[in-house]
């Protein structure tokens, strides 16, 4: 019988030793029993030599304790919630405690009471804070806390403040009220809902407009925190601006935009090139054969109205090719070769090619080359093109019986290359504004032909090649462009092809020609008639191409990359991996696209050739690639 007892005080001397505060009280909080260590805790606040009220000691810290337990309708055995009680000990300097409190309703009569000092935990807690408050400072991340009770239920730390725009702090509400407007806050309202009621939000998002009037998007991030004192609920949660992101992925949304529009365009150029220059292709390639007498001698009249569509069709063609080119350009895709070019076959090739055309308008075209080679470093086929940009627009833009001089001089290592003219000249606001696309200067009814993209597109190509362009010009005294590349040591690249047509009766050989424009294919049987000992074969389409070289391997290929029943490389492939034919190949197409140029390329083509076709270019191809096989 005696078990019990034992058992009771054992507890009794646990309690009386444990280093937690025990207190027993009536229902008004007189002390009935405590144990040395909540006297150790409780007796330098009393102010006297006993504890009398457990209430009266811990009114300064918690003046409404007493009436929140009279209140506290609950069954015996409840334990009233939990108090965080700071204490400010006496001494030199005072220094706090900070206790956590626990009350239990043993009847209507008595309350046990405990106490724990947590000042260790405390001060961890704070430090805590201290650390996550610098961390979210510096990140930028506002924090705040909505109060569903009490008169100021909105508060903000510093940080949310500033990302208001509102660093020297105010009532959070009317900042809100300021900065945001009614749509807003309503949404916000709505987002809050869920969790007052304790449910998940997900991240919210809302503009703001600071008081510069500088609009800024900021987003939230908020739970539901329960045991605020009183009993209330609270919405705690993160603020940061995410207005910088915002705007990088509207940018990145309208780069890919562009990019998508650039891309279509190319495309668009790309197909539309391809559609007329495949028609031009007849148009020039017909013109040159007349011009030549090679299908019927003809009178002089004749011969200059055959020399206008010739010119005409360069026009197109070379309209064409500036605004593919300037769209490659804006693309960033534009690719350069540069190599050491002999520059003295590229001022030959451009002025007898624009001979014709000066002929027709009366101007003279005079060049001024120093001795010697004239080595520069450059890409070949754009140093003609801005070459040739320049002279069309010097014989364009000039007076009858005017001249159009190419002089190349040598300047501290590179080569100064300029083309004057004797024509209308410029004024200053002529030249600013020179270089803006598809603008004339003012001569879009001066009846002479042009876009206002080709020296844009010849200013962009210089540059792409490391040089500048530069312009000198006056009203009524003509116009000098020019521009400098570096001169190069080293081989020079081959020379261009002869510009004479002559027949070879000589070279043998067997050609297949896949082109399934039947105009074109006679076009090219036109331009064999000066090689009569080559045999000329077209095929209409890649299954008798095949057909046919597997009947006879041809000597040289000419390939269209544009078939009706499959790619022309794929034909070239098959050609040469199932067929082992290792025939030399031409591409002759109507796409001067750079991903065409350079698929064909990597395909292992020996030359690409864009329609339409130069007859003296082409054949001279034939006999290099033939003769090479002989």
């Amino acid at each position: 019988m005696d078990r019990p007892a034992s058992y009771e005080l054992a507890l009794l001397e646990f309690l009386y030793r444990a280093p937690v505060a025990m207190l027993q009280t009536d229902a008004d909080g007189r002390i009935q029993l405590l144990t040395p260590r909540a006297a150790q805790l409780l007796l330098p606040l009393a102010g006297a030599d006993r504890l009398d009220n457990l209430f009266d000691v811990l009114e300064p810290t918690l003046p409404s304790l007493r009436a929140e337990v009279t209140a506290f309708d609950a069954p015996h055995g409840t334990v009233f919630e939990g108090r965080r009680v700071t204490l400010r000990l006496p001494g030199t300097p005072p220094r706090d405690q900070v206790l956590a409190l626990g009350l239990l309703k043993i009847d209507e009569d008595r309350l046990a009471a405990w106490l724990v000092d947590v000042t260790s935990d405390e001060h961890e807690r704070l430090a805590l804070a201290e650390h996550l408050a610098l961390a979210t400072e510096a990140a930028g991340i506002g924090t705040f806390e909505l109060r569903f009770d009490g008169a100021a239920p909105l508060h903000f730390n510093a940080q949310s403040f500033r990302l208001f725009g509102h660093p020297d702090l105010g009532d959070a509400r009317a900042v809100v009220r300021e900065t945001m407007s009614s749509a807003e806050i309503r949404r916000l309202a709505a987002w809050l809902e869920p969790l007052r009621d304790g449910r998940e939000s997900e991240t919210v998002e809302f503009g703001i407009q600071l008081p510069d009037g500088q609009p800024r998007r900021l987003a939230a991030k908020g739970r539901l925190r329960r045991g605020c004192a009183g009993g209330g609920k609270a919405v705690v949660g993160v603020i940061w601006d995410v207005t910088g992101q915002r705007q990088a992925e509207a940018a990145d949304e309208a780069r890919r935009v562009a990019e998508r529009a650039s891309r279509a365009k190319s495309e668009f150029l790309s197909r539309l090139g391809h559609e007329i220059r495949t028609p031009l292709n007849a148009i020039v390639g017909f013109a040159q054969m007349l011009q030549r007498g090679a299908v019927v001698p003809l009178a002089p009249e004749h011969r200059q109205a055959v020399a206008h569509i010739a010119d005409a069709g360069r026009h197109l063609e070379r309209l064409i090719a500036d605004l593919t080119d300037l769209s490659l350009i804006e693309a960033g895709t534009v690719r350069l070769n540069s190599t050491a070019i002999d520059l003295r076959s590229v001022v030959d090739e451009v002025l007898h090619e624009a001979q014709s055309t000066a002929s027709a308008r009366r101007v003279q075209l005079r060049c001024e080359l120093p001795d010697g080679r004239l080595q520069v470093l450059a890409d070949g086929t754009r140093l003609r093109q801005v070459l040739a940009n320049l002279v069309s627009n010097a014989i364009k833009y000039n007076r009858l019986d005017g001249e159009v001089a190419v002089a190349v001089r040598l300047e501290a290592g590179h080569w100064r290359i300029a083309v004057a003219d004797t024509g209308l000249g410029m004024s200053e606001a002529q030249r600013a504004a020179l270089f803006e696309p598809f603008n004339r200067l003012g001569r879009e009814a001066s009846g002479i032909p042009g876009t206002g993209i080709g020296l844009v597109l010849t200013r962009e190509l210089v540059e792409a090649m490391g040089g500048t362009l530069e312009v000198d010009s006056e009203p009524g005294r003509g116009s000098e462009f020019w521009f400098a590349l570096p001169a190069a040591a080293g081989a020079v690249a081959p020379p261009a092809p002869p510009r004479a047509l002559v027949s070879r009766p000589d070279l043998r050989g067997r050609v297949l020609a896949v082109e399934d424009n039947p105009v074109n294919a006679v076009l090219l049987q036109s331009f064999f008639a000066w090689r009569p000992g080559v045999e000329l074969v077209i095929a209409v389409s890649a299954a008798e191409a095949l057909a046919l070289a597997r009947e006879t391997p041809p000597d040289l290929l000419l390939l269209d990359l544009f078939l009706p029943d499959r790619p022309g490389l794929d034909l070239l492939r098959e050609l040469r991996d199932s067929e082992g034919l290792s025939t030399p190949c031409i591409v002759v197409s109507a796409s001067a696209m750079p991903a065409d140029v350079e698929a064909a390329r990597d395909a292992g083509i020996d030359l690409y050739l864009t329609k339409p076709l130069d007859v003296d270019r082409l054949l001279h191809a034939v006999d290099t690639l033939l003769g090479a096989i002989a």
